[in-house]
């Protein structure tokens, strides 16, 4: 593979809706970094925020701005792409970064333990890991994800008497929290210093994952087996714009 480049949003959101398993793109996607083969285009990586990008970053370094920092958005590559490809794309969107935006002290991505997905690619591009939060999501009877702002947004409710109505499971498990920085030595040690989160090379592993799983009209279980979550169709609900 070649070197990463810019490439045009539009064109990174076709690429993604082919290979990706989440055709949802979040609300703030600001730049798209693209790495060729001599098939074409063989990975992208959109960068930018989610939906309260000030919130999120002074939530874990009190003292940064949204200027300062990138969010990973999206990250694919095609399948039959080598081993260890995203790894490699990873570290030359850094080198990119460092380049041509040097005043970005920060890259961050979460990792959807939800979806079985510990963040292997972030271990093995050294990125710090920040631990990890209990999130949720509503699947149908033929595995299409649901969000929980959807149910509010669409049906004004997320009571159990509408989900079991629509035959709805509940999955509650955990996102993982990843880090790389950019800047110098000093202004990192500040920044960690400062974090209101342990930033270490601990990582979770897939035998670390659990989830618990409520189906309809039944009481809620513990499980170490992933569950089958497919890409979204019917219940696509992009988050609202807000400032940042």
């Amino acid at each position: 593979m070649t070197g990463v480049s810019q490439i045009g949003m539009k064109e990174a959101k076709r690429f993604v809706v082919d290979w990706h398993y989440s055709n949802i793109f979040p609300p703030h996607c600001m730049i798209a970094l693209g790495c060729r083969d001599d098939k074409g285009l063989a990975g992208v990586a959109i960068w930018g925020w989610g939906v309260r990008p000030l919130h999120t970053i002074q939530k874990l370094f009190p003292s940064l701005k949204t200027a300062d920092y990138w969010e990973l958005n999206r990250l694919c590559l095609r399948d039959e792409c080598p081993r260890n490809s995203e790894s490699w794309f990873l570290a030359r969107c850094a080198e990119w970064m460092r380049t041509h935006q040097p005043t970005i002290k920060l890259l961050t991505s979460w990792a959807d333990g939800v979806r079985g997905k510990p963040g292997y690619v972030y271990q093995a591009s050294g990125w710090l890991y920040g631990g990890s939060i209990t999130t949720e999501i509503y699947t149908t009877e033929t595995g299409e994800p649901v969000h929980p702002r959807t149910m509010i947004t669409r049906f004004g409710s997320r009571s159990k008497t509408l989900c079991d109505s629509m035959k709805l499971r509940k999955i509650w498990g955990e996102q993982f929290m990843y880090a790389r920085f950019l800047c110098g030595h000093s202004e990192r040690k500040r920044l960690l210093a400062e974090s209101t989160v342990k930033w270490t090379q601990h990582y979770p592993k897939l035998a670390d994952l659990k989830w618990t799983i409520c189906d309809a009209g039944e009481v809620s279980r513990e499980t170490r087996d992933c569950p089958t979550i497919e890409s979204a169709g019917r219940f696509r609900d992009p988050a609202p714009q807000l400032a940042l």
